[in-house]
């Protein structure tokens, strides 16, 4: 009988620390070879289990929380992108932000279609879609509703050192590449923007060195495009509803210990003051 695997096997990338190295201090350690440019919901996470199963290793929005810290450069390129803020990201910046990744998919990434095929113009590009009624459900479900739980919100903003950051990245690319500035609009203009971006794509990547990937069909359209063995375990089906709510769960439990800590180095030295004053008075 199989056990069942721990919050920490499940979720390795939120109990991993790196030895952080500054962006600007980094080189390209391996090629890019995959930019996966589907929308979230779409079977991202499935993706970035099997390309790195294929020795690829893959950028998703799951790797910030073991590099919180890439956030502000995550913000930085949005800024300049969609609200002109400083210079957009040339291969350099991208090499810097993504330097040990040889593949990426899922937001933030997914924003920078444009400008990651025109930086990397070697990779391949796949995509993942989606029936959109079913997928805006799942999009809704699990993505709309969480941003802008004001729960969520609140832990984001009284905690800025794991929950502010990854908060206020996603609202970025919400404002910036979904143009929404509430829930309702988020909704509304959900299923024009996937369209939208799934054309973009299309239009921007020569025929060549795109792979329309459907779900369910294992290994073999992915390796043939990728040039890549088929391996000798079932293609990873993650079941990304529960798998994120899960995630989402520990970071706001996360964020709400941080909060707590907090209050309690300035309360408490406070406190401590106040029995000791009724005490000796």
């Amino acid at each position: 009988m199989s056990r069942t695997l721990s919050k920490q096997e499940k979720h390795p990338e939120l109990y991993t620390q790196h030895t952080y190295v500054e962006p600007a201090k980094r080189k390209r350690t391996v090629e890019m070879e995959v930019l996966c440019l589907s929308y979230m919901r779409t079977g991202t996470a499935s993706m970035y289990s099997a390309l790195n199963i294929l020795g690829l290793p893959c950028f998703h929005s799951f790797s910030l929380y073991s590099r919180i810290q890439d956030c502000s450069m995550w913000s930085a390129a949005l800024d300049a992108k969609f609200f002109n803020k400083g210079s957009k990201f040339t291969s350099k910046e991208w090499d810097q932000l993504l330097s040990d990744y040889a593949a990426v998919t899922d937001v933030p990434a997914t924003c920078f279609a444009e400008d990651l095929v025109s930086a990397y113009p070697d990779a391949k590009v796949v995509l993942m879609e989606r029936d959109i009624d079913s997928w805006f459900t799942s999009f809704d479900t699990a993505v709309i509703k969480a941003i802008w739980n004001r729960t969520n919100q609140f832990i984001g903003r009284v905690d800025p050192w794991f929950v502010g950051p990854l908060f206020d990245l996603h609202m970025r690319w919400v404002r910036g590449w979904m143009h929404s500035h509430s829930e309702d609009e988020m909704r509304r203009k959900a299923k024009a923007h996937y369209r939208e971006h799934y054309a973009l794509v299309r239009r921007i990547t020569p025929k060549e060195r795109l792979l329309e990937y459907k779900m369910g069909s294992g290994w073999e359209p992915l390796c043939d495009f990728l040039g890549k063995p088929i391996p000798d375990v079932d293609f990873p089906r993650v079941n990304e509803t529960a798998a994120l709510q899960e995630k989402i769960s520990i970071i706001i439990q996360r964020g709400a210990f941080n909060f707590l800590k907090r209050i309690l180095l300035i309360v408490g030295p406070l406190l401590l003051a106040g029995l000791w004053a009724v005490k000796y008075r």
